[in-house]
């Protein structure tokens, strides 16, 4: 009886796994998730910037969004800062949560990949 029951378990974990979409289960990353902290989240002005690297990641770098070449003339806007702790390296980073100007993405970039529009 208790094979069958693990075996149904493991059945239900594969299940589960399959139902996820291939492209976003290939973005997620737990380790990249539990690596990181969140140390403090504010909101900011809007300020005017272009990518110089689309890495576009969810609140607490779980997900990467799919990078576009065409996103990196888009125009993007800030609404919100945040700093990172990385547990591994032992650094802080700034990301800034940024919105399109046509507001199709969305995500949490860092501030090394954004220059200011002229």
């Amino acid at each position: 009886m208790r094979a069958i029951q693990i075996g149904t378990i493991g059945l239900l974990v594969v299940g589960i796994g399959l139902t996820m979409p291939t492209a976003a289960a290939d973005q997620y990353s737990a380790r990249r998730a539990n690596s990181v902290r969140v140390v403090w989240r504010q909101k900011m002005g809007t300020h005017r910037y272009h990518v110089t690297q689309d890495a576009r990641y969810s609140r607490h770098l779980r997900v990467r969004y799919a990078t576009h070449r065409r996103t990196q003339r888009t125009v993007w806007l800030t609404d919100a800062h945040q700093k990172i702790y990385d547990r591994y390296r032992h650094t802080a980073a700034i990301y800034y949560h940024v919105k399109s100007q046509d507001g199709q993405h969305s995500g949490w970039i860092w501030r090394g990949y954004l220059r200011s529009v002229r």
